[in-house]
């Protein structure tokens, strides 16, 4: 139940706020799933980085969750620590297909939190939506720029 006071999210709010943190859930999952199947190191951090977003923004929500009287969806499984020099044989998936994904995931997220530094109130919550927005927007630049070196895509030559 939501507490009743001034200060409490509306259902609307919550609601958003919940499914949020299944969506990163997903992201997370995916990403662990393409760290092990891509060969290219650079990429591998990009995917760590976005797992780390992932992680302090669903610490973000749950607080907030939380404050409201709400319990947060059920987390993600653990996954087995990460290591950059781990690596499988054949790729069932190539890396630019990663590449592409994981920057569908990374504008999913930055328009997520986009929306919730809208709906802040408290200043402690707009500084934290703020930082994350930042590291979501310089996480989407770096994977542009990585993806043109590699030519996973073709960029216009300006």
């Amino acid at each position: 139940m939501i507490k009743d006071n001034l200060a409490s999210l509306q259902f609307k709010e919550i609601f958003k706020l919940w499914s949020q943190l299944g969506v990163n859930q997903s992201y997370s999952a995916s990403s662990h799933a393409f760290f092990k199947h891509t060969r290219d190191k650079h990429l591998k951090i990009m995917i760590l980085e976005f797992i780390q977003c992932l992680k302090e923004e669903n610490k973000q929500l749950t607080l907030l969750l939380k404050e409201n009287g709400m319990l947060a969806p059920t987390t993600a499984i653990e996954y087995s620590k990460m290591k950059l020099t781990d690596l499988r044989g054949k790729s069932a998936i190539n890396d630019g297909e990663i590449s592409a994904i994981l920057s569908m995931n990374i504008a999913s997220s930055l328009i997520a939190v986009s929306q919730a530094l809208d709906l802040s109130v408290k200043k402690l919550h707009l500084t934290k939506y703020g930082e994350l927005h930042m590291r979501y927007a310089l996480l989407g630049a770096k994977l542009i720029d990585l993806s043109k070196r590699k030519g996973w895509i073709v960029a216009p030559q300006s």
